[in-house]
């Protein structure tokens, strides 16, 4: 993967270099052709085969979401501990394959200017700097798909998303309810058992239907009917019952919440001091997770012993995330570029996560991107996507799973802020 992500940071630069020479000659300006790369989009390495070069990188980036769907729904279900070679063998075939694709869809699919390859281009820098220290290949993953998820329909990515996932799912629940994976699966936390339904956590499987579920979302954004939000709400009961996969279920109820609020707004464009009131739950989520563990009173042995009451209450609500967080101001220390996490303590909370693991650098670009991402989508009024962005932000604050694409498609609406275009361009049909 250190290859991987050097040689994509390369061809950018290569490909950058390429384009001025080729701008140069047809202008005979430097001033010129740097005007022209500026502001017009154009293909990397020539506008060669212009037709062909973006349909084919459509296919690409379906084909890549699509191993990435299965790589992680199938091979990292509990039928790695049945077949063994899934993990071994197979899976490391299709991350290469998966990563061949993003990468002929960024460097020959996708048209930029100079200003979207350049925010996306530092973007890209940031995230393999930090990489290279945290190391974990699902933030570089997610960070590869957004970088090729330019110019692809929302509507077709999700349903390359769901075509993928859905009967990858069914075959897992198919095996396993067979008795041929995790024939045993259920898991004592408690006295209460909880059903992982072929996985190694019911969190996981939990992340998955949710990223399923955001992806039928996304895919039906404005078509949505009353009934089909109905099921949204039918899919936080089934999660909260059966895997008791709290943090996926609360969040399920909240989309199908939103979502019916979405449908009576229509699609209403918000003026500037709306969006913004919209875009706030983010600093204050972060400033909620930063904060909050702060007054944390140490009263035993256990990680999960503290006080006072209240604080202690709201602790064992959120399954120990903030005193976990507490835990890691004491043992960790803050790097800027990030570093490798111990097993313990355990932070599912994305932003005291993704402060220790990649740096306050990257913190404050995912609140950003975030924070603009939500103001631009209430502007334009699509208050299905602000519905699946506000949902993702308080999953984060319970599960790191946001850096899965699989538990998080809604990911892909951050396209518009990462290539620096203008709202009038934030066109997903």
């Amino acid at each position: 993967m250190f290859g991987f992500a050097n040689g994509l940071l390369l061809a950018l630069f290569a490909a950058a270099a390429v384009d001025f020479v080729l701008a140069w000659r047809r202008t005979a300006a430097p001033a010129a052709a740097l005007r022209t790369l500026w502001q017009q989009e154009h293909l990397l390495f020539g506008g060669w085969g212009a037709g062909w070069r973006l349909r084919a990188g459509q296919a690409a980036f379906c084909l890549g979401l699509a191993l990435y769907e299965f790589t992680v729904v199938f091979c990292n279900s509990m039928a790695r501990e049945q077949w063994p070679w899934l993990q071994q063998q197979l899976s490391p075939v299709l991350d290469t394959l998966m990563y061949l694709a993003f990468f002929a869809k960024i460097l020959l699919g996708t048209r930029y200017t100079w200003r979207s390859l350049g925010t996306a281009g530092a973007l890209y820098f940031i995230a393999r700097w930090v990489y290279f220290n945290g190391q974990n290949i699902w933030f570089l993953g997610l960070a590869v798909v957004l970088l090729a998820a330019k110019d692809v329909p929302l509507g077709r990515a999700m349903k390359a998303f769901l075509a993928c996932g859905l009967p990858t799912l069914a075959l897992v629940e198919l095996l396993h309810f067979a008795g041929i994976v995790a024939p045993g699966a259920t898991s004592e936390r408690d006295g209460s058992f909880r059903l992982m339904f072929g996985y190694g956590h019911p969190n996981t499987f939990g992340g998955i239907v949710f990223g399923l579920l955001l992806a039928w979302v996304l895919l039906r954004r404005a078509r949505l009917r009353w009934l089909e939000i109905l099921a949204v709400g039918g899919v936080a009961v089934f999660l909260y019952v059966w895997p008791a996969s709290r943090s996926a279920a609360l969040c399920a109820a909240l989309l199908a919440l939103l979502l019916a609020a979405a449908k009576l707004l229509g699609s209403r464009p918000a003026g500037p001091k709306a969006a913004a009131l919209v875009a706030a739950p983010v600093p204050l989520v972060l400033a909620f997770s930063l904060i909050l563990p702060l007054f944390v009173v140490k009263v035993g042995p256990w990680s999960n012993d503290v006080g006072p009451a209240w604080l202690e209450r709201l602790d064992s609500l959120l399954t120990c995330r903030i005193s976990l967080s507490w835990a890691a101001y004491r043992v960790l220390d803050i790097k800027i570029a990030g570093q490798m996490l111990p097993e313990w303590p355990v932070l599912d909370n994305i932003f005291v996560y993704l402060l220790y693991q990649f740096g306050p650098v990257l913190l404050v670009l995912a609140v950003v991107l975030l924070t603009l991402a939500l103001y631009g989508h209430a502007r334009l009024g699509r208050w299905q996507e602000v519905a699946c962005l506000l949902v993702v932000l308080f999953y984060g604050y319970m599960e790191t799973q946001v850096l899965h694409i699989t538990s998080d498609p809604a990911a892909l609406l951050f396209c518009g802020v990462i290539f620096a275009q203008p709202l009038r361009r934030w066109d997903f049909s």
